[in-house]
């Protein structure tokens, strides 16, 4: 590698160190988070983002798209890349392949944490979304209301095509759940119920992550304990006979800490919370509105284009 290649890592790593990489490809895996970080403000992908990871692909290196959102609205993204990608659906919840949607591995939460995480919420005067692992059937979304309910703030494009009224939430607690998630408008009232969440007997067996979905409100979502979206690719690199040192990883939300943490190369994007930013070994450059993981990925000199 060059001297201004390493004064480009220099910079790029805003201070942090980044490794000589002596021109080797030093991962075998490219793992992004969607929203604010592979996808812009309009929530597409770039048009560098996409040439330069379709190559990334088409040279043998693995995409994983991890993210908060359920499968079926993660996969169009995934399918506009040629070839295999895969995605880490439900922040961990789920792995699943494209463009097939083959399940590789889930995590359910049980019936019984299920049943009394929606009590407490319902009890608080909340109105929860509860996630369920019914793909095939054309069902993501079980929910007490429609979708399109002003106190759904617009989650999930008011689309109601995968999602299911029922007559009560409780119902459906052993109903393959993923994830229970409470929308607000105001970060305090869900780490109120975050609080109260957590002092529940069931706590044991699950976890809190608390987000910002753009556009839409914060959200608290509730999964089952010790599942993230790096122990999701985690047995995506088991089942693959690949070391965890080989991945590259960008993310920008909290929900990517381990992710990020853990990975050979973890990435905070510039446009990341502070807090995520703080422990992050590696800052990009650039923004999810700068072309932030292509532009990393260039400036690290480490695909070779034609």
């Amino acid at each position: 590698m060059g001297k201004e290649s390493q004064v480009a890592l220099d910079i790029i790593s805003n201070s942090h160190k980044f490794p000589k990489l002596d021109g080797l490809l030093p991962f075998h895996t490219i793992a992004m988070d969607l929203d604010g970080t592979l996808l812009d403000s309009r929530a597409s992908i770039s048009s560098l983002n996409h040439y330069v990871l379709q190559s990334a692909l088409d040279q043998g290196v693995g995409l994983i798209i991890a993210t908060g959102r359920r499968f079926s609205s993660a996969l169009p993204y995934a399918q506009e890349f040629r070839g295999n990608v895969t995605v880490v659906a439900n922040n961990g919840q789920v792995l699943r392949s494209s463009p097939n949607g083959e399940r590789i591995s889930e995590t359910y939460i049980s019936e019984k944490a299920t049943f009394a995480v929606l009590s407490l919420g319902k009890k608080k005067g909340h109105s929860p979304l509860l996630h369920v692992d019914r793909f095939e059937e054309g069902i993501d979304i079980l929910v007490e209301s429609p979708i399109t309910d002003e106190k759904y703030h617009h989650y999930s494009g008011g689309d109601i095509a995968r999602t299911k009224v029922v007559s009560d939430l409780l119902e459906h607690s052993g109903d393959r759940a993923l994830v229970v998630c409470y929308l607000s408008l105001m970060k305090e009232e869900l780490i109120e119920l975050e609080g109260e969440l957590l002092t529940l007997p069931e706590s044991s067996e699950y976890r809190t992550v608390i987000t910002k979905i753009p556009g839409v409100s914060y959200c608290l979502e509730v999964l089952e304990k010790g599942v993230s979206k790096w122990t999701a690719i985690q047995s995506y690199l088991k089942i693959s006979g690949l070391d965890e040192a080989g991945v590259i990883s960008f993310g920008d939300e909290l929900n990517d800490r381990e992710m990020l943490f853990s990975s050979g190369y973890g990435f905070a994007m510039k446009n990341a919370v502070p807090s995520l930013k703080e422990g992050a070994s590696y800052i990009t450059k650039y923004s999810n509105n700068e072309d932030g993981i292509a532009m990393t990925l260039l400036e690290l000199s480490v695909l070779p284009f034609r």
